[in-house]
């Protein structure tokens, strides 16, 4: 298996100061020209499962490769960025919000399909901000189905997602490995890390690769994503 762990295009709220942040943005213009060369690169590569975030900045990344390869995306909640879908910032404290409803994804992203516990009380349902415990776990129990699912065959597997829950994913996939900001640089958006996972292995063929877009378009990297 070929395993594509690709970070959203920039947000809005990456273009903004904590305070001003939105519990669910969209994409600025950069990042939506960021992820139309996302389209571009897999439309002469091999893709033949696409699972994204249910936050809106990764089903607006996930569209033109939907386009381009013409597969059906699956929204699994368990690949959202740590903490949750949350107002606030930690100055005042974060409230729960519902995320996107089953309906509100299908009408805005046709063709799209949610699993099924994404219900017309959103996808986070108001839950307190994820604890690190959770995250933990829940990244754990994302590791485990993505092996169990897809280890022992040939396909290519995209996970459209954020740079935090990625880079803890990544460190659960190369346990060895210091898979941290600080030892291995932030996440940039719109990047790549493509994971060939073999008989019980695990190698990283490519670890945050921008080289699909031209350097214009490449925004800075930040040590600190949470939640955007």
């Amino acid at each position: 298996m070929h395993l594509y762990l690709i970070r959203h295009g920039q947000s809005e709220n990456n273009a903004l100061e904590e305070s001003l942040r939105v519990k669910d943005p969209g994409l600025t213009e950069a990042g939506l020209t960021q992820v139309d060369y996302l389209g571009k690169w897999f439309s002469v590569r091999p893709l033949d499962v696409l699972i994204t975030s249910p936050f809106r900045r990764a089903l607006l990344t996930t569209v033109p490769i939907a386009k381009a390869t013409g597969l059906t995306p699956i929204v699994r909640t368990a690949i959202h960025e740590v903490g949750g879908c949350v107002s606030g910032y930690p100055a005042i404290g974060y409230q729960g919000e519902p995320g996107m409803t089953r309906m509100e994804i299908q009408k805005a992203f046709p063709g799209f399909e949610p699993e099924p516990d994404i219900d017309e009380r959103g996808w986070w349902k108001s839950k307190p901000y994820e604890s690190k415990e959770a995250r933990i776990l829940r990244a754990q129990e994302v590791v485990q189905q993505i092996i169990a699912q897809y280890a022992e065959t040939d396909l290519h597997v995209a996970l459209v997602m954020h740079a935090d829950f990625k880079h803890i994913l990544l460190q659960h996939f190369l346990p060895d490995l210091p898979m941290d900001a600080e030892h291995f640089g932030a996440l940039r958006n719109a990047g790549i890390s493509t994971l060939k996972i073999t008989n019980g292995s695990v190698i990283l063929e490519n670890f945050n690769c921008i080289q699909h877009m031209p350097a214009v378009i490449i925004t800075p990297a930040s040590h600190s994503e949470t939640r955007i």
